[in-house]
């Protein structure tokens, strides 16, 4: 019986509050969940960091490959680098 409450427990505190639903406009007898409070209970700080810093880290990567490394390599001749020629060749 206390484990089939401690798993009721955290649904019980995504539900909506009177504050809640008088803000969103929602009826009283709708079973609905608060999505913000949900997400808030279930998502771990540590992992949205971790995503984030490999997102920062991809698009910086992308940045020196795309344009800085192309931008201070020299092909040689007879190849044309718009980068270092400003679009002419």
């Amino acid at each position: 019986l206390q484990l089939q409450l401690q798993l009721q427990l955290p649904v019980l505190n995504m539900k909506i509050d009177k504050k809640r639903r008088k803000e969103l406009g929602l009826p009283e007898d709708a079973d609905e969940y608060d999505l913000d409070v949900a997400l808030n209970n279930n998502t771990d700080a540590g992992i949205t960091k971790i995503i984030a810093g490999s997102f920062i880290l991809v698009m910086l990567a992308l940045l020196v490959v795309g344009l800085v490394i192309p931008s201070i390599t020299d092909y040689g001749d007879g190849v044309c680098s718009p980068i270092q020629n400003g679009g002419r060749c």
